[in-house]
C-alpha cells in the first residue's frame, strides 16, 4: 500500500486518498483469478474474490463490500476485512470505518496497517487525543520511521511542535531521507523559530550524504534570509560543483561583488575554469582591483585566445595608463593596436582614445594633431553629444591654435559637466586664455 509508506499525508486524510492506498492491498494475490474470467475458479471463495475486485473496477462499492464479506464468511481471512475497511473509507463513511477498525484491532492488535488507518481516521475527525493514544500503541508494537513520523503528525495538529519535532527527529534517525529532513528543518525554522537547529540539520545531512539541488537551494535561502551571505555563497559553490549549473556560479559572484570581496570572487573564478565568460570576469575583477599588470596580461591572453578586438583595445589603453615613459616608439605600438581595434569594432571610445593620444602627444607634429582630430570626429559621428569627445576635439583645435573653433566645441558641453572634471576645466581655461590673448593682440 503505497500511501502507508509515507503517512504524513494522513494529516489531510480523505476518502479518495485512503481508497487509493487501502482498497486493493491484496488485489495482486488474486489478479490471476480475475484475468482467468472464471475459467480456473475452483471454489466459491475465489468467485467472491473475483466479484469483489470486478466491482471495485466499476466503483460499485456496495457490491464489492458484499463480495468480500461473503468471502470472509467462507474463510475468515483478515485481508477481506481490510478491503472492506478501505471501501468504507473510500465512501467517506468514516464513522463506520472507525468502528470496523476498532473491531478489527480487537482481534489483531498488532496489525500495523489498520492501526495506521485508524490514526488517520481519528485525525481527520479531529479526535486528536484518541489518535495520539492509537499512535502510541502503534509505536509500542512497531518502532519504525513511518510510525514515528505518524505520531509526529498528530502532535503537529495539536500544535505541540516540540513533540512533533522530537518524533520527527526519531524518524529521521532511522531514515535520513530528504523528505523527512525538510519536514524536521521546517518545523524548527517556522514553528519553533529555531533557525540555528534547522541550519545544523541541513549542514549535517550535506556532510553525511552530499549536497542535492533541493536541499542546497533551501539551505542557501535560509542563509540569505538570515543575512549570512558568505555561508550562502559556500552552499552555492557546492551546488555549482555538483550540478555545473551556471546560475549558481552567478549567485556566488553576485554575493561577493555586493559585499565588495573581489578577492573571494577572484579565488572562486580561478578554482572553477568551467564558469561561462570566466576569463572576461577575471579581467573585470583585476581592473576593479586596479591591478594593471594582471589586467594587461589577462586582456592579452583573452585576445590571443579569441581575437576579440575589444581586449586588444583594453590592453593598449591599460598599457598607456600604466607607464609614464611614453616615448614615440612606445606610443606607436599602442596607437597601432588601438587603430586596429577601432577599425574592426567602430567603437567610438577607441577612436576618441586614439585621437586624443595623438593630439596630447603631438611631438610638435601638427599632422599628428590633424590625424587625431580625424579619429575623434569618427567617435562623434557615433556619439555626437559626448562631453569627453567634444573636449578631445576642442583640445585638438587648441593644439592647432584654432582657439575660436576650440571654444565652439567646448560651448557644446554643459558648463556643469565641465566643472565636474578637472581635465575639462583646465582645457576650457586654457582655451579662454588663448582667445583673450589673441583679442589683446588685435
Amino acid at each position: 500500500m503505497v500511501w502507508l509508506k509515507n503517512k504524513y499525508p494522513i494529516l489531510f486524510i480523505s476518502a479518495i486518498a485512503l481508497f487509493i492506498g487501502f482498497v486493493g492491498c491484496f488485489k495482486q494475490d488474486f489478479i490471476i483469478l480475475k484475468n482467468s474470467k472464471f475459467k480456473e475458479v475452483e471454489n466459491l471463495e475465489d468467485i467472491f474474490i473475483v466479484q469483489g475486485y470486478a466491482a471495485l473496477d466499476t466503483n460499485n462499492y456496495a457490491s464489492a463490500k458484499e463480495a468480500f464479506a461473503n468471502a470472509y464468511a467462507i474463510n475468515p481471512n483478515p485481508s477481506y476485512l481490510k478491503e472492506i475497511l478501505g471501501i468504507l473509507v473510500a465512501q467517506n463513511q468514516l464513522e463506520e470505518a472507525q468502528k470496523e477498525a476498532y473491531a478489527f484491532l480487537k482481534q489483531y492488535p498488532k496489525d500495523e496497517v489498520v492501526r495506521s488507518v485508524l490514526v488517520g481516521i481519528l485525525t481527520n475527525n479531529k479526535q486528536f487525543d484518541l489518535a495520539l493514544k492509537e499512535a502510541k500503541t502503534l509505536l509500542n508494537y512497531h518502532k519504525n520511521a513511518e510510525n514515528y513520523e505518524l505520531i509526529s503528525s498528530v502532535y503537529f495538529l495539536r500544535q505541540d511542535y516540540k513533540n512533533a519535532s522530537k518524533y520527527l527527529q526519531l524518524a529521521y534517525n532511522l531514515n535520513q531521507s530528504p523528505f523527512l529532513l525538510d519536514k524536521l528543518a521546517a518545523t524548527h525554522l517556522l514553528f519553533l523559530k529555531d533557525s540555528k537547529t534547522a541550519l545544523s540539520l541541513y549542514e549535517t545531512h550535506i556532510k553525511t550524504h552530499g549536497i542535492t539541488k533541493p536541499i542546497g537551494d533551501k539551505l542557501a535561502t535560509i542563509y540569505l534570509e538570515s543575512k549570512l551571505y558568505f555561508d550562502a555563497a559556500r552552499i552555492y559553490t557546492l551546488l555549482f560543483e555538483e550540478t555545473n549549473l551556471q546560475d549558481y556560479a552567478r549567485f556566488v559572484l553576485e554575493i561577493y561583488a555586493k559585499n565588495k570581496r573581489l578577492d573571494l570572487a577572484e579565488s572562486f573564478l580561478l578554482k572553477h575554469p568551467n564558469i561561462n565568460t570566466r576569463d572576461a570576469l577575471l579581467f573585470e575583477i583585476y581592473r576593479l582591483q586596479k591591478n594593471v599588470k594582471k589586467s594587461i596580461q589577462q586582456a592579452e591572453m583573452i585576445y590571443q585566445n579569441t581575437q576579440d578586438s575589444n581586449f586588444l583595445a583594453y590592453k593598449a589603453m591599460l598599457s598607456y595608463e600604466s607607464t609614464k615613459k611614453r616615448t614615440k616608439i612606445y606610443l606607436q605600438t599602442i596607437e597601432k593596436d588601438l587603430k586596429e581595434a577601432a577599425q574592426k569594432t567602430n567603437e567610438p571610445l577607441y577612436w576618441n582614445y586614439l585621437g586624443y593620444l595623438m593630439i596630447d602627444h603631438d611631438f610638435n607634429n601638427l599632422e599628428r594633431v590633424r590625424e587625431g582630430i580625424k579619429y575623434i570626429k569618427k567617435a562623434l559621428e557615433k556619439d555626437p553629444n559626448n562631453p569627453y569627445y567634444l573636449d578631445s576635439l576642442a583640445w585638438g583645435y587648441f593644439k592647432l591654435k584654432d582657439c575660436e573653433n576650440a571654444k565652439t566645441q567646448m560651448d557644446k558641453i554643459p558648463y556643469s559637466e565641465i566643472q565636474k572634471e578637472e581635465e575639462l576645466k583646465i582645457h576650457y581655461q586654457k582655451i579662454l586664455t588663448c582667445i583673450q590673448s589673441k583679442n589683446k593682440d588685435k
